[in-house]
């Protein structure tokens, strides 16, 4: 028995219906495992009760053919029982192990983790039984929240955007520019009462990756997909390597990364992505940038107009994020970390192009295409109204009536 000191930290939980619980203190809990050598700290939010007991009643398992070698992380998992700790997605891939398993129709799906193998899925099927649903989703602070309303209520501008989008644009105008090559740099749009609350995320990437390290290791087609493009994001001076030797550096964040399949794509099958996830503050990186506007036309108006042609033209932009590069002041809010095999140690590197992942990308990008259409619209007027009316995000959707004209406009 021991006590776990508490923290004041205000936090509005949002469940089903739209009500509203809020947590006025967190603790820090270091959780291990019974079946593998798996640690972790996390920072949890303290509720009078997070939900029901689970499941809502007893379940018959003796028809389960369960197999031998696995070791359940619950043995009583088909029991209703009081459910302790909710573990957010924070962790979520730090838990999952190689292995799953399909017991039958209607029955449960096993997942092997760390804390060894969790049951869920439907369950027979009872027309008399209610439906059950725990759905948690945080929401704005009141801070926020009052923010928004006055700029919702304020009547002196005829613009749209907020206020926060329109100081958006102004950062943008202000700090944007184009590099000798012509290419974009742009530095990110912070918002300064946020930014400064940012805390160390070093230890939490660490954990993310070593946990990556482990299911790569266990995957070796992954391992050499994954390392591939890392390597490739080195080779074209996407990133940089740094001499990470500061063990406390105040304007740095670590994105932790994990490899997202897509089987059904021609050309990447792989796909890592960057996650701007919380620091030990409780803030993450995507809290301190700002969102910027929607600044481009709604997809169905371009899909319409796409209709309209005789001759249809798509095109995509390749690596779109990566051809904008960030200005060297932002280089040390995107470090990541890697090391080709566990033996070596772990290197740090910067992402010096726009980070797939991260709050402000889409906009940047879509404010730098349009920048590029202003830019070039007495050279290239035709070329020009494409690249502002014809784009969703890096996809071209256009057209022409004539097939010269169309070979001229490619």
């Amino acid at each position: 028995m021991f006590l776990l000191r508490r923290i004041s930290d205000r936090q509005e939980i949002g469940g089903v219906g739209n009500s509203i619980v809020v947590s006025y203190h967190a603790v820090v809990i270091q959780i291990g495992s019974r079946c593998t050598d798996f640690t972790a700290q996390a920072r949890c939010h303290i509720l009078k009760k997070i939900s029901r007991e689970l499941p809502v009643k007893c379940l018959d398992s003796s028809q389960w053919t369960i197999p031998s070698n696995v070791v359940l992380a619950d043995p009583h998992f088909n029991e209703p029982r009081p459910i302790d700790i909710l573990i957010g997605m924070d962790m979520y891939y730090d838990l999952l192990l190689e292995g799953f398993t399909k017991l039958g129709y209607e029955k449960p799906v096993l997942q092997n983790t760390v804390f060894g193998w969790v049951a869920s899925g439907k369950i027979g099927s009872n027309p008399q039984s209610t439906p059950k649903l725990v759905h948690v989703s945080t929401t704005l602070s009141l801070d926020e929240q009052l923010s928004r309303f006055w700029e919702i209520e304020s009547c002196w501008t005829n613009s749209t955007h907020s206020l926060e989008e329109t100081g958006c644009e102004e950062h943008f105008a202000n700090t944007a520019f184009r590099d000798q090559s012509g290419r974009f740099v742009v530095t990110l749009p912070k918002r300064p009462s946020v930014i400064s609350k940012l805390g160390n995320s070093k230890e939490i990437a660490t954990r993310r990756f070593l946990g990556l390290e482990r299911r790569l290791i266990s995957n070796p087609k992954l391992s050499a997909a994954y390392a591939s493009f890392i390597n490739e994001y080195h080779q074209l001076n996407h990133m940089r390597e740094i001499n990470d030797t500061s063990s406390v550096d105040p304007f740095s964040y670590y994105l932790p990364h994990h490899g997202v399949k897509k089987v059904d794509s021609i050309t990447t099958k792989l796909r890592v992505v960057f996650d701007a996830c919380r620091s030990d503050s409780g803030i993450s990186l995507n809290q301190a940038l700002m969102v910027g506007p929607v600044i481009q036309d709604d997809l169905l108006a371009i899909i319409l107009r796409f209709r309209m042609h005789r001759y249809v033209i798509i095109a995509d932009i390749e690596k779109m994020f990566r051809q904008i590069r960030i200005h060297p002041t932002d280089y040390p809010l995107q470090r990541i970390l890697w090391r080709s095999t566990s033996s070596e140690p772990l290197r740090t590197f910067e992402l010096v192009t726009m980070t797939y992942g991260t709050a402000s990308a889409p906009y940047l990008a879509t404010k730098c295409v349009q920048q590029l259409s202003r830019d070039g619209s007495k050279e290239f007027p035709h070329a020009s109204l494409v690249l502002e009316k014809d784009f969703y995000m890096d996809d071209m959707l256009t057209g022409v009536d004539d097939e010269e004209e169309g070979v001229e406009l490619c």
